[in-house]
């Protein structure tokens, strides 16, 4: 019994379920509650590589990277929430990461231009965010906090600079609260439909399971295609198990649990 309590252990689950052949007895049929707990500490696992990978990539953003690329703007001066200066000023900036940063004082913002797939367009008089078909407008007031006022290469500069320093303390921490309760989410929703899937795997045999036992089969089961997602995918960036091959993959594990714990009902 200590030695089902010791392998119950959530973070050696993680890894156990891949090979261990006393799970279906130790697990499902000695365990209790419902499995969330390791499911609860791979999406705590996983919410943090997301958090780390958020992490590099503002320490990777270079503010000196736009200062080059804005150098030579001229000043704009805004009266009235409009750019009155310069004049019929259309140029285009690559910021990096595929976005693309235009200014046009000759247009407003409400005018339909064509637009790059990620863009940030500045109008005379407004602010278009474009990603994809969508398009998000702001008045140029609102976006700048003031009707009047006059920007600079400078002003950019230390805007992006701003950004970045601002980012790198406050986007891991939104990052890691916004994805551990949808990755929970997400493993419990799919162990649940696995579990409701063992009613009918087990319909002709003889493994009569309550339904707080399913749900740790369910789990035993789904976690070995969980975690080769955690380490493949996510941790190390290279390729997930695909949808088709993470439900043959659980399957078969369901198979084999479930052989196990037929094998076992004998010996209780």
């Amino acid at each position: 019994m200590t030695q089902c309590r010791m392998k119950n252990c959530p973070l050696k689950l993680l890894f156990k379920s891949f090979y261990d052949k006393s799970l279906p007895v130790c697990f499902v049929r000695s365990g209790h509650g419902v499995g969330l707990t390791p499911l609860f500490v791979l999406s705590v696992l996983s919410a943090l590589t997301c958090a780390v990978g958020a992490l590099i990539a503002v320490v990777s953003f270079s503010p000196e990277s736009v200062a080059e690329r804005v150098k030579d703007l001229p000043a704009f001066e805004i009266k009235n929430g409009k750019i009155v200066s310069p004049e019929n000023f259309v140029r285009g900036f690559d910021l990096g990461g595929g976005l693309r940063l235009t200014v046009d004082t000759a247009a407003k913002a409400d005018e339909r231009t064509e637009s790059a797939p990620n863009e940030i367009r500045i109008s005379a008089d407004g602010v278009s965010f474009v990603k994809g078909h969508r398009v998000d407008l702001m008045p140029l007031n609102e976006f700048l906090e003031t009707d009047n006022v006059t920007v600079t290469a400078q002003n950019v500069a230390d805007f992006a600079r701003a950004v970045a320093a601002g980012m790198t303390y406050t986007l891991p921490p939104v990052v890691l609260a916004i994805a551990v309760p949808v990755l929970f989410f997400k493993y419990v929703f799919l162990t649940y439909l696995l579990a409701l899937f063992t009613y009918a795997a087990t319909l002709f045999s003889k493994t009569s399971l309550p339904f707080e036992a399913r749900m740790r089969l369910a789990a035993i089961s789904a976690l070995p295609v969980f975690v080769f997602d955690f380490v493949f995918d996510s941790l190390l960036g290279l390729f997930g198990a695909g949808a088709f091959a993470g439900v043959a993959v659980t399957l078969v594990y369901l198979w084999v649990n479930l052989g196990r714990l037929s094998r076992a009902e004998p010996a209780e």
